[in-house]
């Protein structure tokens, strides 16, 4: 799994993604110019004022990961 630079735009972190990913809540996968993404919104651990993350990823043509979005969740993100 690659950690890119902008998924940390927001301030959180490969952990962060991690207990997210282990603690998903509604996860969709879509695929795009050839190119698979998934967006999901898991468990946030240790912010009371951010119960839930949103994430994105891509999987690449090698089958590796690649984390580029992650904020507190917000509104119509699944949508």
């Amino acid at each position: 799994m690659k950690f890119e630079s902008s998924a940390s735009k927001h301030g959180y972190t490969l952990d962060d993604v991690l207990y997210a990913v282990a603690h998903v809540i509604d996860m969709q996968s879509f695929t795009q110019a050839g190119v698979q993404y998934i967006k999901l919104v898991g468990d946030h651990h240790g912010d009371s004022l951010v119960p839930r993350l949103e994430i994105i990823m891509k999987r690449d043509k090698t089958g590796r990961i690649h984390v580029f979005h992650v904020n507190a969740l917000q509104d119509n993100f699944m949508n």
